[in-house]
């Protein structure tokens, strides 16, 4: 029953909405949320690599902020997914990095 519990509340937060973002800012965060919060290695790098071309498309109907650091980082993630070159794990940190930004309102670096 424990178990069960926990599973539950493990669903419940890899994604529950967030009142205070926009409906075009939480559909990205759904997608993103379960791929960043998993433990780091080769899973989740394929995992990145695998919902990249619809955390990209959701990124890109962003029309309630300004999501073009957000859309940047994207590009990067996609690129170094299809090349198969460079840090998976550093572009999946930047696009995390810029979505915070994003929702909290601060400028991109």
């Amino acid at each position: 029953m424990a178990a069960s519990w926990s599973l539950a509340v493990a669903a419940e937060e890899a994604h529950h909405p967030h009142h205070h973002m926009a409906r075009d800012v939480d559909a990205f965060h759904a997608v993103l949320a379960p791929v960043w919060h998993a433990r780091p290695g080769p899973e989740r790098s394929r995992n990145a690599c695998a919902k990249a071309p619809e955390m990209a498309a959701l990124a890109g109907k962003i029309r309630s902020t300004d999501a073009s650091a957000l859309n940047a980082s994207m590009s990067v993630l996609s690129k170094v997914c299809q090349d198969g070159k460079g840090e998976i794990d550093a572009s999946l940190f930047d696009v995390h990095e810029a979505f915070h930004r994003l929702i909290d309102g601060k400028p991109a670096k």
